[in-house]
């Protein structure tokens, strides 16, 4: 495989995807829990992701988002 990584970028392109999708009515009212579930926790990643760049940008670094099971080095 060439490229597998996902970057910042691509999340939030799929964050845009998730809300397009929704508006149009792709997902059945059984699925909506679960799209939303993914939705919010996108979104709280998106935001502390956009709030670590700005903190970087103003000369501090909080956290680092990371993905569920993944640990620091």
């Amino acid at each position: 495989m060439e490229n597998t990584q996902l970057t910042i970028a691509d999340l939030a392109s799929i964050h845009s995807i998730i809300e397009a999708a929704s508006q149009r009515g792709a997902f059945r009212a059984n699925e909506l829990t679960q799209v939303g579930a993914v939705y919010d926790k996108l979104s709280a990643f998106l935001q502390a992701a956009q709030a670590q760049v700005e903190a970087a940008q103003a000369g501090s670094e909080p956290e680092t988002p990371q993905a569920q099971g993944e640990q620091n080095a």
